[in-house]
């Protein structure tokens, strides 16, 4: 057993490889880059996180429902009616549907390798690389590992408040300060990828992660995008306050738009 907290993405257990991941989508800081080489990484070091952060109680999500794809929440018996995902997308219906007609590309590839990070984070080896190990060597030789120490993967979170779910790529804490950093995988198709700015997505789970964990609220200072491409792994980082005033703005102007006002009557 792993002594990580995780957030099964599937019911049927924390480490299943059929994992889903969602990859929708403050100013940014330098971004520091690892190159990939021929060899294969090391096993990951592990030892139990300084902080515990068990599962919430109740807390589900499924990818498959009745034999067909999903990406639904269950709180304490009950669907949740929205996710960080649909909060921060300010994607037209026609950027959509681009997207979505590249999908059987990007979808395999997103799964794969955030299954082999979360392998790599939870159990110290990514397993077999398949046919992304353009991505996944870079990915695990990247010196974050020897900054940063993994205390959550794929963990789900809630907003009963307002009844958004979410599950975070990572939580990771800085070896030398201590403090946390919210971490999302993203996998891009080539060298020429350039990074987007996700911090309304990062300040979400830094939100959710604020609601579920009172005790460790306000000690997320960072959110770090993870741009995982063939050949190299750069990461960008972010303030974590400006995450969290980026995703606010975001979530007033979903909310606002649903058909009963939430805001109005909260």
């Amino acid at each position: 057993g792993s002594c990580f907290s995780m957030g099964s993405k599937r019911v049927s257990g924390p480490l299943s490889n059929s994992t889903t991941h969602h990859t929708v989508t403050s100013s940014l800081m330098p971004i520091e880059t690892s190159q990939g080489t021929t060899s294969a990484p090391q096993p990951l070091s592990l030892s139990p996180p300084k902080i515990s952060l068990p599962p919430v109680p109740g807390l589900e999500f499924f990818d498959l429902i009745n034999g067909q794809p999903a990406h639904n929440y269950r709180y304490q018996g009950r669907w949740v009616r929205h996710s960080i995902t649909k909060v921060v997308n300010t994607k037209t219906p026609e950027e959509m549907e681009r997207i979505f007609a590249h999908r059987s590309d990007w979808e395999p590839r997103g799964n794969f390798v955030h299954n082999a990070l979360h392998l790599y984070v939870t159990e110290g080896d990514h397993g077999d690389q398949g046919d992304y190990s353009e991505w996944i060597t870079p990915l695990c030789k990247h010196w974050m590992w020897g900054s940063y120490e993994p205390i959550a993967s794929e963990l789900l979170m809630v907003d009963s408040r307002y009844d958004i779910a979410g599950a975070c790529d990572l939580i990771l804490q800085d070896v030398e300060t201590g403090e946390l950093v919210m971490a999302d995988l993203k996998t891009q198709s080539s060298q020429s990828s350039r990074p987007r700015d996700i911090s309304p997505q990062l300040g979400g789970y830094i939100n959710l992660f604020d609601l579920c964990y009172p005790e460790h609220a306000g000690k997320v200072t960072k959110g770090i995008a993870i741009w995982c491409k063939p050949g190299e792994t750069t990461l960008t980082t972010y303030e974590g306050e400006n995450c969290l005033t980026n995703y606010y703005a975001l979530r007033n102007r979903y909310l606002e738009q649903l058909p009963e006002n939430i805001l109005a009557t909260s």
